[in-house]
C-alpha cells in the first residue's frame, strides 16, 4: 500500500515540479506596427516627446511630455481624439490601464499615469475621447529611492509597482496591493508606506536607464536606454530577482518609452529625438 501511495504521489508531483521550472524563453522576435505621423490627420499639431503608452482593446493612448494626450482606434489606423491631460502638465513617464472604471458611463478603465519628477504622483485618470480628469493621486512615502520613480501596473492579478533606481546603477521594484477609489482620503490621495510593500526585488546591474514598464505576474518587462546609450528591451523575473532576456534594439534608432501586453505580444512605444510627429509603435513576441 504504501509503495502504491508513493507512485501516485510521483505521478503527480513530478508533472508538476516538472513544469514549475520551464523555462521562460520568449523570442522578443519584433515587427513594426506604425510610425505615427500615418495615422494623424497633417493638421494636428503634436508636441513633446511621447512617454507612457497603453492598450484597451481596439485603441491605442500615447501620452507626451507635458501631457498631451493622443487616442488611436488600432483597427482604423487612425487618431480618435488629441488633447492637454486637464490637472497633468508633468512628464507622462509611464501609463497603464487598470480594470475599475470611474463610472458606468466611463468608455475607458482608470488609467495611471506616471508623473516621475516632482511629487512622484501616480495620476489615476479617467479618459475619454473628448478628455480627462484626474479621479485619484496615489504617493509612495517610503525609502529606496535616490530620486525619480514610476509606477507600473500588474493589472490582471490587482498590483502595482514602484520602479525607479539610478541611472547606471541599482533598479528597484516594490509591490504594492493596487488601491481602489474607495481607499481615497478626503482629498482623493493614497499615501503607500514602506509597510504596505508585499516584495522587493532589486537588479544591481543590467539596466542602465529606465523607461516604461509593465508587469504581468511572475514578470516585469522593462524598455531601457537612450541614444547614444544601448536602447533594450529587459524581461526581469520577479521570483528569482533576475534579468532572463534581453533584446537589444539600437538598430531601431529611437527611444524605448511606454510599453503594454496584448495577446501574445508586448507593444513598445518609441520615441524619435526632436520629431514628436514622428514616434513609432512595434511589437515583441513575448510567448
Amino acid at each position: 500500500m504504501k509503495r502504491l501511495f508513493l507512485l501516485l504521489f510521483a505521478a503527480v508531483w513530478i508533472p508538476a515540479a516538472l513544469s514549475a521550472q520551464k523555462t521562460y524563453h520568449p523570442s522578443l522576435e519584433g515587427e513594426f506596427i506604425c510610425d505615427v505621423n500615418d495615422w494623424t490627420p497633417a493638421d494636428v499639431a503634436l508636441s513633446g516627446s511621447a512617454q507612457g503608452f497603453a492598450i484597451h482593446g481596439r485603441y491605442c493612448v500615447l501620452v507626451r511630455d507635458k501631457g498631451m494626450c493622443s487616442i488611436y482606434d488600432m483597427k482604423k489606423k487612425a487618431l480618435v481624439a488629441n488633447y492637454m491631460l486637464e490637472g497633468n502638465e508633468s512628464h507622462c513617464n509611464n501609463a497603464a490601464f487598470g480594470k475599475e472604471k470611474w463610472s458606468r458611463d466611463s468608455m475607458f478603465p482608470l488609467l495611471y499615469i506616471s508623473e516621475c519628477r516632482g511629487g512622484h504622483a501616480c495620476f489615476v485618470t479617467d479618459l475619454s475621447l473628448s478628455g480627462s480628469k484626474i479621479v485619484q493621486k496615489i504617493y509612495f512615502d517610503g525609502t529606496g529611492y535616490p530620486g525619480s520613480f514610476d509606477w507600473a501596473l500588474d493589472v490582471k492579478n490587482g498590483f502595482i509597482y514602484t520602479y525607479g533606481g539610478r541611472n547606471g546603477d541599482f533598479k528597484l521594484l516594490k509591490k504594492f496591493r493596487l488601491p481602489r477609489l474607495s481607499d481615497s482620503d478626503a482629498n482623493g490621495e493614497v499615501h503607500l508606506t514602506d509597510a504596505d510593500v508585499l516584495d522587493e526585488t532589486r537588479i544591481e546591474s543590467g539596466i542602465n536607464i529606465w523607461q516604461g514598464s509593465y508587469v504581468r505576474g511572475r514578470y516585469a518587462y522593462l524598455p531601457d536606454g537612450y541614444p547614444p546609450h544601448d536602447r533594450l528591451i529587459h524581461i526581469v523575473d520577479l521570483d528569482t530577482k533576475r534579468i532572463i532576456a534581453t533584446k537589444n534594439v539600437n538598430d531601431l534608432e529611437v527611444e524605448p518609452e511606454g510599453c503594454d501586453i496584448k495577446g501574445k505580444w508586448l507593444y513598445v512605444a518609441f520615441h524619435t529625438p526632436k520629431k514628436p510627429r514622428h514616434s513609432k509603435i512595434y511589437r515583441f513576441k513575448i510567448k
